[in-house]
């Protein structure tokens, strides 16, 4: 796949440009794609299997998204897995809070011991 296939809209099947950041669009209606980023080139890109089915631009560009049209047959996620889904999500935010708030006090435990090495304390 090209940079251009990525950055640029394909033409047939897929919505216009919208305005704004698409990422629970795109994710409610394609619930079974995974969102890849491209950093270099401030892109976000959803494929369901190998087939391409959104865009968002981000960062230095205009914001902007568009997706590919739902299919015929199309069906909403069902309510089990979207519980599941957030949970998961909600799951990973508290482990990432949970490590930054240690990796804060480590900072500060560091801190204080320079502190206390520069100033000449000891423990007697």
């Amino acid at each position: 796949m090209r940079d251009s296939d990525l950055t640029e809209r394909p033409g047939r099947g897929f919505t216009p440009w919208k305005e704004g950041t698409g990422e629970l669009d795109i994710e409610r209606i394609w619930w079974t794609a995974r969102v890849l980023h491209f950093a270099k080139l401030n892109v976000s890109c959803w494929f369901d299997g190998s087939d391409l089915v959104g865009i968002e631009h981000w960062g230095f560009r205009r914001a902007q998204w568009c997706m590919k049209l739902k299919p015929a047959d199309w069906r909403p996620l069902p309510e089990v897995y979207r519980l599941a889904r957030e949970q998961e999500q909600q799951a990973a935010i508290e482990r990432f809070r949970a490590g930054a708030q240690a990796r804060a006090m480590e900072r500060l435990i560091q801190a204080s011991k320079r502190r206390q090495d520069a100033r000449g304390a000891s423990a007697m």
